[in-house]
């Protein structure tokens, strides 16, 4: 009889085709679309809520940026939180407090009090970005960490057009509030599923599996000692992908919040219904998403950013045209190219950092600042000079992104030693 084969290493790292990396895999596509189903679950809903309570648009879009900015906000204190506490603990705490605040929305009496719960609601919708990828960073093996985190960033942009589309179609039945409570419902049980399929953390707050001890070599006279820059080589490469993640997001979210204004208005005329259906071009966000880490692997990190960021410019060059397919195809290639880049810089932020959390937490705080900024400013392109104002304030922020990439290594190492201390 032969003897049993013995279980991997306690501190062994998910590796592609093993049952805990596929358990892990969906557990990531399934918390990234409860979260962001109840983030942008409220933007098809404004206009019902505004009227029951008697509010302007400006008024009415708070629900949507009380929420981002306590997501911003919140997901830094929660990244460190993680460390201490366990991602997982984190993850699952935050999407408790987020679906139990989208339920009491739905009896919400007065304005301030939904105010009150949708920023509760961001705030612990933060625990997700703040701790998955972090996560991924710390459990996955280094070559599959990009592949991972990308299914994640679909996980996402699925959420994010399901929660809209959702919303919408329940609010023809059940109105606002009951459309609110489905969103929240049925986050709950992708939810809870995901978190069951989770496997458990074993190098909780960055502890790897350690490297084999190794004689350092003596200095020599006059060579001079180690520094903080020689211990973490990927600090400037960090900065930049924090900086190509908000100006993406920047130019994203402004674009998509100007086209409902462009297909609403002469020559086209679509009602609100008809209009949120462009939200349906996430779709491609959703499969290239999946794809970056495959680019990546092929390319770099560099080349696979630019590929990205290109794309999104080509597709804001079509948006240009008249016809509606025409908007219909420049906003595809506009969602695939983003979420390249944003794929491919969120999961390379966490693989590269001494602290894996503190590094996606950084990373999604110049995420959501981008969000803010650039709904404003590509909101102020459309009323200067209409929807050729509105493409070139988006080129301009893509081209600065191309910049600030350029600059970035070609194929980053895994990830840098934490700094003696």
């Amino acid at each position: 009889m032969t003897a049993p084969t013995p279980d991997p290493a306690p501190d062994a790292l998910l590796r592609p085709g093993s049952p805990a990396h596929r358990r892990a895999l969906v557990a990531l596509f399934g918390t990234g679309m409860a979260t962001f189903a109840l983030l942008w679950s409220a933007q098809p809903l404004l206009v019902l809520i505004g009227e029951e309570f008697a509010l302007p648009a400006t008024s009415a879009s708070l629900l949507l940026s009380v929420a981002t900015a306590a997501l911003a906000l919140a997901v830094l204190p929660l990244a460190r939180l993680s460390e201490r506490w366990g991602r997982a603990r984190v993850i699952a705490g935050g999407l408790t407090v987020a679906v139990l605040a989208g339920i009491a929305l739905a009896g919400a009496g007065s304005w301030p009090l939904v105010l009150g719960l949708r920023t509760l609601q961001g705030a612990a919708l933060a625990a997700v970005p703040a701790a998955a990828l972090a996560w991924v960073a710390e459990e996955v093996a280094p070559a599959a960490v990009t592949q991972m985190g990308g299914l994640y960033i679909a996980g996402t942009s699925l959420g994010g057009m399901g929660g809209r589309l959702l919303a919408g179609g329940a609010a023809e039945l059940w109105g606002w509030r009951g459309a609110l409570l489905a969103v929240a419902c049925l986050s709950a049980v992708v939810a809870v599923a995901a978190l069951a399929l989770l496997p458990p953390s074993r190098h909780a707050g960055g502890r790897r599996p350690a490297p084999p001890p190794s004689r350092a070599a003596p200095r020599r006279d006059g060579e001079p000692a180690a520094t903080p820059a020689r211990a973490d080589p990927y600090r400037a490469a960090r900065v930049r992908l924090y900086a190509v993640g908000g100006l993406g997001m920047a130019m994203f979210v402004g674009m998509y919040n100007v086209v409902v204004y462009r297909t609403s208005a002469e020559p086209y005329q679509l009602g609100v219904g008809l209009g949120s259906m462009f939200f349906l071009t996430y779709a491609a966000g959703t499969l290239t998403s999946a794809q970056a880490g495959r680019l990546t692997a092929r390319v770099g990190v560099r080349v696979a950013v630019l590929v990205g960021l290109a794309t999104c410019a080509a597709g804001v060059l079509v948006t240009l045209a008249a016809p509606l397919w025409a908007i219909w195809l420049g906003l595809l290639l506009l969602a695939a190219g983003f979420f390249v880049t944003h794929a491919t810089a969120n999961s390379t932020v966490a693989r590269i950092a001494p602290r894996p959390s503190a590094a996606a937490g950084r990373y999604t705080f110049a995420y959501y600042l981008g969000s803010s900024v650039g709904g404003v400013l590509l909101g102020q392109a459309w009323d200067v000079g209409a929807w050729g104002g509105t493409a070139l304030a988006a080129l301009a922020v893509l081209a600065i992104a191309a910049l600030v990439a350029a600059g970035l290594p070609h194929r980053p190492g895994a990830r840098a030693p934490a700094p003696q201390r």
